[in-house]
């Protein structure tokens, strides 16, 4: 008979360690990925919801077309050449209280009794220019206005990737730290293009600029100020042609001072009025879309131009937050126990 080692009946030392618990595994969280998706597509929706490609290309536009008429030596020459005028007219009018106009000169009758009205408009349309000069230099010292929507709308691009491809990645277990570094560019240039554009600042420029010009950039405003120009041209075309040597013939000696003064400055002065009601009547439809582009988010409770730099700088931070603190935000697996016999852990 075998006698079996007393040893034997122990038991074996894999029953002790059979169970052998691993740490914890860290599974990257998934949903700040489609947060960042999400995000991305409302960029990208924001600007073609709002038409803002078309009207801000309309508004940078307006604001290059005007740039000739906004500086102060813009606006004293078409002072200056309101007070020429004035001259012209009281130069008329002492003719005609002296009686030394010989004759009927309809154009400058014209020119005389529709002056004041004329002068009224064209002082009332500078002083507005004037007064708007500071509005107008702090939209044109933003970022091209035709590359805001752009500037929206390819982050946007940039995010929808970055959390379709970073979902699948945190879905196969793996962190997806090239997407959420994708994602963190993009943020940060949201935040960049407000500070660096003068966004800021030209928020609060936009709605008086607006309301200043409303006015003015119609086209029954143009075609009044068209008008005027008929009736200058007409008055200057009859002084030059008759009423001077009308008047010479008559009274050699008459004060021709104010009329003479007109004659020698009206070219650059019709050339200058020419081109500002020019501009005013390539404008009116541009000027028209950025008034459209700034009511477009009122049933929100504020004008675009109000929050233009927020709708940057809001999703940017909110964007980088999600990019740098996504690690930080994966969750805890369920531990693993394996069964292993053997040497320990």
């Amino acid at each position: 008979m075998t006698t079996v080692p007393a040893f034997s009946e122990l038991p074996a030392y894999s029953e002790f360690v059979s169970h052998v618990e691993r740490a914890p595994e860290r599974v990257a969280a998934r949903w700040p990925f489609a947060v960042l998706a999400v995000i991305g597509a409302l960029l990208v929706l924001a600007p073609l919801a709002s038409g803002m490609f078309p009207r801000a290309v309309k508004g940078e536009a307006m604001i290059d077309a005007f740039h000739p008429y906004m500086t102060q030596q813009s606006i004293d020459g078409y002072r200056d050449d309101l007070q020429v005028l004035d001259k012209a007219r009281t130069n008329v009018l002492a003719l005609q209280a002296a009686s030394q106009q010989p004759g009927d000169f309809p154009r400058v009758e014209t020119f005389v009794r529709d002056y004041p009205g004329i002068h009224a408009d064209m002082s009332s349309m500078l002083n507005t220019i004037d007064a708007n000069r500071g509005n107008y230099g702090k939209l044109s010292g933003t970022a091209p206005f035709g590359s805001l929507p752009w500037l929206l709308a390819l982050p946007g691009v940039v995010l929808i990737a970055a959390g379709v491809f970073g979902f699948r990645a945190a879905a196969a277990g793996r962190r997806g730290v090239f997407w959420r570094s994708l994602a963190a560019l993009a943020g940060l240039g949201l935040i960049v293009v407000p500070i660096a554009g003068g966004l800021f600042p030209a928020a609060p420029a936009a709605q008086p600029l607006i309301h200043g010009f409303r006015p003015i950039l119609t086209m029954t405003e143009v075609h009044k100020l068209q008008g005027y120009f008929v009736t200058l041209v007409a008055a200057d075309g009859e002084l030059n042609s008759r009423y001077v040597a009308a008047v010479q013939a008559a009274h050699p000696n008459a004060d021709l001072t104010g009329i003479t003064a007109l004659e020698a400055g009206w070219q650059p002065m019709t050339s200058r009025f020419a081109a500002l009601v020019g501009a005013m009547n390539d404008n009116v439809g541009n000027f028209d879309a950025v008034v459209a582009l700034n009511d477009s988010t009122r049933s929100l409770g504020f004008t675009a131009f109000r929050g233009l730099a927020w709708g940057y700088l809001v999703p940017g931070v909110l964007i980088l937050a999600l990019a740098v603190a996504g690690p930080r935000l994966s969750r805890t697996g369920s531990g693993r126990r394996d069964s292993t016999a053997g040497a320990p852990e």
